[in-house]
């Protein structure tokens, strides 16, 4: 389906909330709790910055040493790196798969700490966003079409897509599926997501 697109080079900044539990297994090699962690990004770390980017990219023995659960543009059999133009974007993509969970049982309602990321995107893209009205699995809850689009890009090598957000009218999410894609990551502020009675709280601090 992608051969029939255009591909353009491009460079962005994109955003990303990072879910702090994917650095738990970096914490425990580090010596560190969770905590610590969410305490030393003020102070720009450079191991816990990497690690929040190259996170997205690395097996996980959680999800039998696949790349993580099915998400939009992955079954979990290749790695994607999901972010957003604009804090708003991510924030609200963020919001929605937390309270998906949340509303899923007590277990998940949890606190979850995110670190927002900013950083560059620059690679080869294929923008679907112009095909959203013939293919409007661009943003269904079902992702067997995003699946078969993610691991078309993924065999040919692209380096990721522009894409329609499902969770923001208008806003454009950035799934990269090549590491060297990814590059000088920020520390912008953490998030914490919280459920209180069907309503999922967001704070946010800004890192000095």
């Amino acid at each position: 389906m992608l051969e029939a697109l255009p591909r353009a080079n491009v460079t962005k900044d994109v955003h990303r909330f990072a879910n702090l539990s994917h650095l738990a297994v970096f914490a425990n090699k580090k010596g560190l709790t969770i905590g610590e962690i969410i305490d030393v990004i003020a102070f720009d770390r450079g191991d816990v910055i990497r690690e929040l980017i190259e996170a997205p990219f690395q097996r996980k023995q959680l999800f039998g040493n696949t790349f993580g659960p099915v998400s939009r543009f992955s079954d979990g059999s290749w790695p994607v790196f999901y972010a957003a133009i604009g804090r708003t974007t991510a924030e609200r993509e963020s919001v929605h798969h937390y309270g998906r969970k949340a509303a899923g049982g007590t277990n998940a309602r949890r606190a979850v700490h995110y670190s927002i990321v900013r950083c560059r995107f620059s690679g080869y893209i294929v923008d679907l966003q112009p095909k959203l009205p013939d293919w409007p699995g661009l943003i269904s809850e079902d992702y067997r079409f995003c699946n078969s689009l993610g691991q078309e890009a993924h065999d040919a090598g692209l380096g990721g897509f522009l894409s329609p957000s499902a969770r923001n009218v208008g806003g454009t999410t950035v799934p990269a599926f090549l590491p060297g894609t990814i590059s000088d990551p920020q520390i912008e502020a953490t998030a914490r997501l919280a459920f209180d009675r069907a309503n999922i709280i967001v704070e946010i601090n800004e890192v000095p």
